[in-house]
């Protein structure tokens, strides 16, 4: 994965590598990017806004990207655990960053099944 995500309003321009978003969080109207390095960059664009910029300019690259319940986009490339008594997503990068996010059980849930379906028995890659 080579694509680059370009976020730009009138104010400043962020370009970043895809494979180096390990996810997007929400916050109100604004939302923080955190890489896989552990920088956080904070741009003034809503989770929905954000979304619809992955699909558009990362092409099949954007598959990598999934959308767990109201508050975050993780790369799957990074998911490490899912926890659904604590209702938690770990990532954690090569570079030894890790990220925590709370999210609703069922959207947790999903996210396992959509992963497991992923994987045939015999654990190759489908």
């Amino acid at each position: 994965m080579s694509a680059q995500l370009i976020i730009s309003n009138t104010t400043e321009l962020l370009r970043v590598q895809a494979q180096e978003v390990m996810c997007i969080q929400a916050d109100g109207n604004y939302s923080t990017i955190v890489l896989n390095d552990g920088e956080e960059c904070v741009v003034g664009f809503q989770l929905g806004q954000l979304e619809q910029l992955v699909d558009e300019q990362l092409g099949e690259c954007a598959n990598e990207f999934i959308r767990i319940g109201r508050g975050a986009i993780i790369n799957r490339r990074y998911l490490f655990r899912i926890s659904l008594p604590k209702q938690a997503v770990a990532l954690r990068s090569s570079l030894g960053h890790k990220v925590v996010l709370q999210a609703s059980k069922d959207a947790l849930r999903q996210l396992k099944l959509l992963l497991e379906q992923g994987v045939k028995p015999n654990g190759s890659n489908g």
